[in-house]
């Protein structure tokens, strides 16, 4: 799969394959399509409306990463208070560091949802914080 692949991927909640992916599903396939990494647990038991169980799940795995400066690969774990409610994986386009993230579709018509690309700055915005990891 290529960049251009993964942003064709349907937004589908608890999605972890290319015919649908949530945010963790997205992130899962960009991590091993395109910078060759090892796959992520699936944590399929994880629903994605349940912030404190993704928060738990990421906490799991966070051992198996080191927190980092954003660069090509590294997953931003997005915070709002102590909960982890988005993640996303940053990539390079035309030599700048960017963020691949998908969302589900808002109550707001003006809000893009699906796969899309944003700046770092745009990702930082959205949340109290960002922490990026990579293994």
């Amino acid at each position: 799969m290529t960049l251009n692949d993964l942003l064709n991927v349907p937004y589908l909640a608890n999605g972890r394959q290319p015919d649908g992916a949530d945010c963790y599903g997205l992130t899962r396939l960009a991590r091993v399509h395109l910078f060759g990494k090892p796959w992520m647990p699936e944590h399929g038991a994880v629903e994605g409306s349940d912030k404190r169980a993704l928060t738990k799940a990421m906490l799991k795995e966070s051992v198996n990463y080191r927190i980092c400066e954003p660069r090509p690969g590294a997953i931003a774990c997005c915070y709002r208070g102590r909960l982890c409610t988005h993640i996303a994986i940053v990539v390079e386009v035309d030599g700048r560091l960017m963020i691949l993230e998908t969302d589900e579709p808002s109550t707001f018509m003006f809000e893009a949802h699906g796969p899309r690309l944003v700046n770092l700055k745009h990702l930082e915005r959205r949340f109290l914080k960002v922490v990026y990891y990579d293994d």
